[in-house]
């Protein structure tokens, strides 16, 4: 983690001295500059993930100056049809800059692409659409994150028996953490085999997918979560089943509920990354792409931003959590107004 933050400074380092030289002038000369509106846009607006990557955005603003301005919009269900439309509604305040975590890959391109040819410069963080005219992306190496629950999955159960994933089918990012996890048992433990498991990104349905599973299955040693609300309602089935301990639960991100279940025991782990220094780097990247500079950009006429950044994930458990600092970082999470 401390490789990936110094990466990320550095890098933050150098697009804020290449895309803020004029800001620094002109804060120095005591010019006032004009309002600029910065909009992030995500698919449960809400969510304590998200309220980590927006808390990112917000610090970066301020160190650029008091006339940035931000805001958080999204639909507070999953929902990538909802989700567009709010990329729309921000879009017709004509911001300079819109920062979006995709619900699906595909629903979100014709907004996106609109936002482009409008000459709004797009950076897609935590979740991608690769297939947009988005112009970067900061995020996480999925199938390595899927990968971690693999080895995570194996070091506990072994190399033999029955275990599931759940994900929503469509959902790009998740669909990478699933073939990663696939991928590292394939290599590691051919004898794992998988069942996947749609919850519509829901914690009530990741419960009741869960549960019929288990009653189902009485073979199943391990669930993987490729999303952060899976792992919460598999571990509520397995409380209602008195499964506790029998299944071994890997989640995917971190929010207060994960800890406590974490803390307790009812979840083995969750794989993490930081959305705070996504948040952080997106925004930064949306300024650069707003601000151009005499380097070179391959997205004239937006300023030059790099089209990927990828940070480092690991997997978080309870024994993490026993020491009170690592546990005071999790359990605080922003208030977002």
């Amino acid at each position: 983690m401390k490789k990936f933050l110094a990466m990320i400074l550095a890098v933050t380092m150098v697009l804020s001295l290449a895309a803020c030289g004029k800001s620094s002038e002109a804060a120095t000369s005591g010019e006032k500059r004009e309002e600029e509106l910065y909009s992030m846009v995500v698919f449960t607006k809400g969510a304590e993930y998200f309220n980590w990557c927006y808390a990112g955005m917000q610090d970066a603003a301020e160190s650029i100056g008091d006339f940035i301005k931000v805001e958080l919009q999204g639909p507070a269900e999953w929902d990538a049809s909802q989700e567009a439309r709010a990329v729309e509604t921000v879009l017709a305040k004509k911001p300079n800059g819109i920062v979006v975590s995709c619900a699906d890959e595909s629903t979100l391109i014709p907004s996106i692409n609109k936002a482009i040819e409008s000459g709004v410069p797009v950076i897609c963080f935590d979740s991608d659409s690769s297939e947009s005219n988005r112009l970067s992306y900061v995020g996480t190496n999925n199938n390595t994150f899927g990968a971690v629950a693999g080895k995570a999955i194996v070091d506990t159960i072994g190399t033999e028996g029955e275990i599931a994933i759940i994900m929503v089918p469509g959902a790009v990012s998740m669909e990478e953490r699933a073939q990663g996890c696939i991928d590292y048992l394939k290599e590691n433990a051919p004898n794992v085999t998988y069942t996947v498991l749609n919850d519509e990104g829901d914690v009530a349905k990741a419960e009741q997918v869960t549960s019929a599973l288990l009653q189902s299955n009485p073979n199943i040693k391990a669930i993987f979560s490729t999303h952060g609300y899976g792992a919460p309602g598999a571990a509520a089935a397995c409380r209602t089943l008195n499964m506790v301990g029998d299944i071994t639960i890997i989640g995917s991100d971190y929010d207060s509920a994960t800890i406590e279940l974490l803390k307790s025991g009812d979840i083995a782990g969750t794989v993490i990354d930081d959305p705070y220094l996504l948040g952080y780097e997106a925004f930064m990247l949306s300024y650069a792409a707003a601000h151009p500079t005499d380097v070179l950009s391959g997205n004239a006429p937006f300023g030059h931003v790099p089209p990927l950044i990828f940070g480092s994930c690991s997997l978080l458990t309870g024994k993490v959590l026993e020491d009170p600092a690592a546990a005071a970082r999790y359990e605080n999470p922003p208030k977002i107004n």
